[in-house]
């Protein structure tokens, strides 16, 4: 498929890795590889995606990024940092990138200083990526969750500027590994307590009634939807209010009621075919978009699958690799972007090719991905 978007593709700035080393991520011996990727933006990375059919990246500051900085000061002015250096690079090549601004979220009055400060005074910025909680306190060790009732006013500034949140998960404060994963650390990341950290954070912002007081907030969340689609009748089935009277989400609707209104996933690191049906089968294709996860996941792999492997119809295809991201992104519409929808055939999906021929029903090589599969 032609004309892809992703929207969870991670950059960063020298500054943040001497307090953050991304090669622990990752396996042993590729630690510089990732580096590079990280630091480039107009090389390697526009390269590939060329090769594979991706037309456009959202960008966003690698995680942990501000919320791993205990330091209000320190914290927020990486934020500034970080956004002023990121708009430099976007605006670089506007045709092909975007990105979410990085804010602290210390002082939610600072954080929506810096996000109209993103939205309103800056070029390029479409939203804002939040990685998860916030740590402060002397240690880091304390958490600071953005669904309690003061972060009212960075809620209120996402909502009148129409600035999308993706929440993005992160690494586990010192005593929670310890206590949690310290007998089991190779599930303290991604393969677990990524998605395990981020889900109660999202439920929480949900169920504590932030969109119902926001209407114009729209939250975002990769890996397929960190669980939640999968568990979604679960959610609903125990979330009973005449158990929790006192929850604030409104009162007659479920959790599953706000997928395609204001949350939707990404299929960022992903790539599986029956996670993504079962997705659609909960929450809908109209929740859906493509995402890679770069440079921690491949660009190619990412593609393959999605273009080879994905057997869906045309129309919803195109629409979760492209279209509904412009709907939830409208600024990328607008200038200094200028993306558009595009049909099946523009994206070369569907249809027949030049000296192809058909089988009944089927197309050539449609029939030969039926035999073999």
């Amino acid at each position: 498929m032609l004309g892809k978007i992703a929207l969870e593709e991670c950059w960063t700035i020298p500054q943040a890795l001497a307090k953050n080393d991304p090669g622990k991520f990752v396996a042993t011996g590729t630690g510089d590889r990732l580096t590079r990727e990280l630091l480039d933006i107009h090389d390697m990375r526009i390269r590939q995606m060329d090769e594979n059919g991706v037309d456009f990246m959202v960008l966003s500051f690698v995680s942990a990024g501000c919320q791993g900085i205990s330091d209000p000061a320190t914290a927020e002015a990486l934020a500034t940092l970080a956004n002023d250096k990121l708009e430099e690079e976007v605006m670089k090549n506007p045709t092909r990138f975007a990105a979410f601004a990085a804010v602290s979220m210390h002082d939610p009055g600072q954080a929506a200083e810096e996000l109209t400060r993103c939205i309103t005074k800056k070029k390029g910025f479409v939203g804002v990526l939040l990685n998860d909680f916030q740590s402060s306190g002397p240690d880091g060790n304390t958490m600071l969750f953005f669904d309690q009732p003061e972060y009212g006013p960075f809620w209120k500034a996402a909502n009148d500027l129409k600035a999308p949140v993706y929440l993005h998960p992160r690494i586990s404060s010192s005593l929670i590994h310890d206590q949690m994963w310290k007998g089991r650390p190779w599930l303290d990341f991604s393969a677990l307590g990524y998605a395990d950290r981020l889900n109660m954070h999202i439920l929480g912002i949900i169920t504590n009634g932030v969109l119902d007081r926001f209407p114009d907030v729209k939250l975002i969340f990769g890996h397929m939807g960190e669980h939640i689609p999968y568990d979604i009748y679960r959610i609903d089935h125990k979330l009973d209010r005449a158990r929790f009277p006192k929850m604030p989400m409104r009162k007659d609707k479920l959790v599953q009621d706000y997928f395609g209104d204001q949350v939707f996933i990404t299929t960022s690191g992903h790539f599986s075919t029956p996670a993504l049906i079962c997705a659609m089968g909960e929450i809908g294709a109209q929740s859906i978009m493509f995402s890679i996860d770069y440079p921690f996941e491949s660009i190619p792999n990412a593609c393959a699958w999605w273009d080879e492997h994905v057997s869906v119809n045309q129309h919803d295809l195109v629409n979760m690799g492209r279209n509904n991201v412009l709907k939830v992104l409208p600024r990328l519409t607008e200038k200094p972007h200028n993306l558009k929808t595009m049909t099946p055939a523009e994206c070369q999906v569907g249809g027949l090719r030049e000296g192809q021929v058909t089988y009944g029903m089927y197309n050539e090589d449609w029939s030969r991905r039926l035999v073999k599969r």
